[in-house]
């Protein structure tokens, strides 16, 4: 059992990024113990939490951004044999 971070200070495009964990999901869920985060995401002042177990995934909205806070996103992924350069590389490319 192995976890990564995956961080961010752009923001995501959420069609890309969602495509992207429906994806992974698929693929990978079995073996993806708890994946969780806080999402800068393009098109709003809110954070978006996102959570998930296996191939049960969610996210909501969170609270505005403070101002001077900085808007970044932080995704924390728990799992077994989970293949740390692809994860990346295609939540790099979801990026704005």
């Amino acid at each position: 059992m192995k976890s990564f971070v995956f961080r961010s200070d752009r923001p995501f495009n959420p069609a890309k990024l969602e495509d992207f964990l429906g994806t992974i999901v698929q693929i990978y869920g079995p073996r993806m113990l708890r994946y969780k985060g806080v999402l800068y995401m393009q098109g709003t002042d809110r954070k978006v939490v996102f959570q998930g177990v296996h191939q049960l995934m969610g996210s909501d909205l969170g609270p505005k951004w403070a101002d001077g806070e900085p808007k970044v996103s932080k995704m924390v992924f728990i799992g077994i044999d989970l293949p740390k350069d692809i994860f990346t590389q295609g939540l790099q490319q979801c990026l704005a």
